[in-house]
């Protein structure tokens, strides 16, 4: 009988969120999270081992029957789009345990609990082949989500906590009309009820009507949308980033639940939208504003975390346009943005985090000369903001030209406009690296220490990682590229 490795790497972090939720002391917790991480992370990469990027067919498969009556299975499954993600999740995760195990944060058999419980739904929903069991991972991400802003935020982290679930939960019943729409039409059409992801997108193409079809593609698109999120459904992500501790921004940060879903649901329906053209002129346009004005915003923040903030909504500005290109590699460039940005920002999150508790502030203009003090920081940093402004040679760089040069062949005017914000994301962060690391030293600080063992570990092995996918991208881009062929060829099929 074979191990069902899949449901081990979805079911260890729940469960072991529950356990770690009944130990009594900060040690038991963090070994308890660190035990679990450890263990998703060595199955995680088994399953990458013994994965063939040759093929986009679902691999590993695990099915079982769950409610048959309403067509609803258990059932997983794994593929190029979903196997880098899920990837990126289990080597993160143990790195901030690692970089929160000094912490002394109040109830820590809460918080490691819930990173547990968040790495658990997160995979789950890149892992789930039923649309049920999908829905019900994608809304158990909000809720250890917003017990960490609440209870461990700033300043501003009820508001800011309400407002992230207010905000992703109306997307996410928006994209569950969808999901019912699609669900009863396949089920009026087969006279069989399936909740089956590729059994519903195949379905699709043969909805009657036409306005139906359309009303469904915006209700996913919508829903996706928010999650990533594109402009003008930014606005909860500042808040929650922010007002998040340290831990709570990384969660975020691997939250690519938006993006996976336009990869997933989305791009294997487009071709049979009626409105396709406009879809697709949608969404490009709303990438290229998001790139943009995410750069304006980031350009404008005072506060080096939300100056992080909104960079992350300019950068994921580029998932939402290469996946408009419709090019088989301006696809994977979108793939590879959201791998990508889930390193980058993990490390600029954490050091945004570590000079917060050393200095007491996170005003740039009162900060200066950490490099000083603060060495190791300043090299980790240093390269972050250097890949996150798209260094060639770091991952920023194979995401981004990828997205822009591929992109350009079908939508040339919205790869202009999103260029443009090229030299603003490069003065950002400059400006950002030159008034916090550089300059004169802030003697108000006192003697500053540089970061600990666990931290220098943690964020230098993420850093590690961004220099060898930019320099080899190959071991995640090629089953990224294998599958968006895959994808793009639905275009050719229907003539587009």
């Amino acid at each position: 009988m074979a191990i069902p490795i899949l449901s081990l790497i979805v079911l260890i972090p729940l469960l072991f969120a529950v356990l770690t939720l009944l130990t009594k002391t900060k040690e038991q917790a963090r070994v308890f999270a660190l035990f679990s991480s450890v263990v998703v992370l060595a199955l995680s990469m088994f399953t990458y081992f013994n994965f063939d990027s040759t093929t986009s067919q679902m691999q590993f498969q695990e099915f079982a029957q769950w409610v048959p009556s309403l067509g609803i299975n258990y059932q997983l499954g794994i593929d190029g789009i979903s196997m880098p993600l899920v990837l990126l999740n289990a080597i993160v995760i143990p790195l901030l345990i690692l970089f929160t195990w000094n912490d002394d944060k109040k109830q820590p058999n809460r918080f490691y609990a819930l990173i547990l419980a968040t790495q658990g739904a997160v995979i789950g929903v890149f892992l789930a082949l039923d649309f049920f069991l999908f829905y019900v991972f994608w809304e158990l991400t909000l809720v250890p989500l917003f017990f960490m802003v609440s209870i461990w935020g700033g300043p501003g982290k009820h508001k800011a906590s309400i407002k992230f679930f207010i905000y992703t939960h109306v997307g996410s019943l928006v994209m569950l009309l969808g999901i019912f729409g699609l669900y009863f039409a396949a089920w009026k059409q087969t006279g069989t009820p399936n909740m089956g992801i590729e059994h519903l997108l195949s379905q699709f193409q043969f909805i009657a009507s036409g306005v139906s079809r359309d009303l469904i593609f915006v209700a996913l698109l919508f829903g996706f949308l928010v999650k990533i999120p594109a402009f003008p459904f930014h606005s909860w992500l500042p808040d929650a980033y922010v007002e998040a501790p340290t831990a709570g921004s990384v969660l975020f940060v691997l939250l690519k639940i938006g993006g996976y879903g336009l990869f997933r649901v989305i791009l294997p329906i487009l071709p049979f939208t009626p409105s396709m053209n406009l879809m697709i002129a949608i969404m490009a346009a709303l990438g290229a504003v998001s790139i943009l004005y995410g750069a304006f915003l980031a350009l404008a923040q005072k506060d080096l975390k939300r100056m992080v903030a909104y960079s992350s909504v300019s950068h994921m500005g580029y998932v939402t346009l290469g996946a408009a290109g419709v090019v088989s590699l301006s696809v994977s460039g979108a793939m590879f943005q959201q791998f990508s940005h889930g390193l980058i920002m993990s490390i600029m999150f954490m050091a945004c985090g570590v000079i917060n508790n050393a200095t007491g502030t996170r005003i740039i203009n009162e900060l200066g000369g950490l490099a000083r003090k603060m060495p190791k920081l300043a090299v980790i940093m240093m390269l972050a903001f250097m890949a996150s402004l798209g260094l060639p040679w770091l991952t920023g760089f194979i995401a981004e030209f990828l997205v822009l040069t591929f992109t350009y062949i079908n939508q040339p005017t919205y790869v202009i406009i999103a260029i443009l914000a090229i030299i603003i994301t490069a003065a950002y962060h400059l400006w950002a690296m030159q008034r916090t690391m550089f300059g004169v030293y802030n003697e108000k600080f006192g003697a500053l220490k540089d970061i600990s063992a666990s931290q220098t570990f943690s964020m230098a092995v993420i850093a590690i990682l961004i220099l060898y996918f930019g320099l080899n991208p190959s071991p995640v881009l090629d089953m990224m590229i294998t599958n968006s062929e895959k994808l793009v060829s639905l275009m050719a099929v229907v003539g587009v």
